[in-house]
């Protein structure tokens, strides 16, 4: 409706400024509004309006002082014209864009106590702004830091005898407000990890609040080396090793996993703490446990990615700065595929995946960790007559999905997918036919 009422007074002014039917009468403007009767020839430069009480084109002269605002009080929508185009001879006698560069200050200049004053004088603090909203809008307007003390200083004041539903709520908006790195740092600096988080893992008896705490702990920790190395000093690693051993419920073990991987992603030495002290191992025994596929498959998408941090280390030692080499040395003493080998990990992989002959075809969305990033760790597999017949059943499940995808986004994806387990293909079973560059002769495995 409003865009209708824009278009219809566009076109009322254009038809009634430009095509007035002929006539002999010629409107005469003056300096007071004045209806444009039908038919009348109006002069250009003219100040014009539709009065949208009356619907009527009124008309009089332009005068500088003209401020629409502080007209009668009459609803009307003004157009202005004027043929006049200002060009470069008539405009302002200001200093040109290059004088006006050359005044900038550079890096070193300083203000006086003097400026100083001035500046701040123009200005009101956050406090002020926060005062003011209060007292006339009656909102208390807090910033994350503030948010994150209340929500700690609530939980501490809370009862712990019983399950509090608040417990709940606040671990959950503390959930949301850490994803930023910067609230994250306030939340370990104001000993949230120890004060909240370890309490919730180690000593909590309700399921659902250890499952939140686990969720926190790794919103905190993702990507957030400062939050790494707190929660890494305060034994953080064996708190979840424990409970990923003790736990059955999918949505805890899930919760643990990504803590744990939070944790020790690009971070090699709680990497050798977490996983030389049976870390592993617990994390390869959830394989053979009864639990969801997803739960399984995160654990494999977590080596996957522990095996290429070492291989990008290594691979970054062509040309390697001081602090490269620090980095490399970290890792190699960490050694996780000399760890894969040691806990067994070829025969359990194997294992795993003829367990889920029926169910892996399925998983599309799992499938692209499988057959892309197992290069490195499967070579000893392939002897196996039962993993071939798996891997045969699932390549051709992706072939059949890619013949019935209609999304081209998908249908991309599922051709990568394939070409993926062609390499993965030619690591096992070293077909001379597999050519690198376009895929060479697609035979079964």
């Amino acid at each position: 409706m409003k865009r209708c009422f824009w278009v219809t007074v566009t076109l009322f002014l254009t038809l009634g400024i430009t095509f007035c039917t002929e006539t002999n009468d010629t409107f005469i403007p003056t300096r007071e509004w004045q209806t444009i009767k039908e038919g009348q020839k109006v002069p250009a430069g003219l100040h014009y309006r539709i009065n949208l009480e009356t619907g009527e084109k009124e008309a009089k002269i332009l005068e500088e002082e003209d401020d629409v605002a502080k007209q009668d009080g009459s609803a009307a929508l003004t157009v202005v014209e004027n043929d006049e185009i200002p060009n470069k001879e008539n405009a302002s006698d200001g200093p040109s864009i290059e004088d006006a560069l050359k005044n900038i200050p550079g890096d070193n200049f300083e203000y006086t106590p003097e400026q100083m004053k001035e500046i701040k004088s123009k200005f009101r603090t956050y406090e002020d702004i926060k005062h003011e909203l209060k007292d006339k809008l009656n909102l208390d307007i807090k910033t994350d830091a503030e948010v994150i003390t209340g929500l700690l200083k609530k939980y501490d004041e809370l009862k712990k005898d019983k399950v509090n539903p608040e417990v709940i709520k606040i671990l959950d908006e503390l959930e949301y407000l850490v994803h930023q790195i910067d609230n994250a740092n306030n939340f370990v600096n104001q000993n949230g990890i120890e004060k909240l988080i370890i309490p919730n893992i180690v000593n909590q008896t309700n399921s659902i609040i250890r499952t939140r705490a686990l969720l926190l702990l790794g919103a905190v920790m993702h990507n957030n080396p400062t939050a790494q190395i707190s929660a890494f000093e305060r034994n953080v690693g064996d708190h979840l090793t424990r409970l990923i051993a003790s736990t059955q419920l999918n949505d805890e073990l899930s919760a643990a996993i990504y803590a744990i991987g939070s944790l020790i992603r690009k971070f090699p030495l709680a990497q050798k703490e977490s996983l030389t002290k049976l870390g592993l191992s617990v994390l390869l025994d959830i394989w053979t446990r009864q639990v969801e596929l997803k739960v399984k498959m995160k654990v494999l998408v977590l080596i996957c990615d522990l095996v290429r941090e070492n291989h990008d280390v290594a691979s970054q030692q062509n040309e390697p700065t001081e602090r490269d080499d620090e980095k490399f040395r970290q890792y190699q003493r960490v050694q996780i595929e000399k760890l894969l080998q040691e806990y067994g990990f070829c025969s359990r992989f194997e294992q795993f995946l003829i367990s889920l002959k029926t169910d892996l075809p399925k998983c599309t969305d799992s499938m692209d960790k499988h057959a892309t990033h197992k290069g490195h760790v499967l070579r000893q597999l392939a002897e196996s007559a039962d993993l071939r017949h798996v891997l045969l059943v699932v390549k051709n499940r992706i072939t059949w999905l890619s013949g019935m995808e209609k999304d081209p986004e998908m249908f991309e994806f599922l051709i990568e997918l394939e070409e993926g387990f062609h390499r993965l293909q030619h690591d096992l079973y070293n077909r001379k036919e597999y050519k690198e560059s376009g895929g060479g002769q697609r035979d079964e495995l």
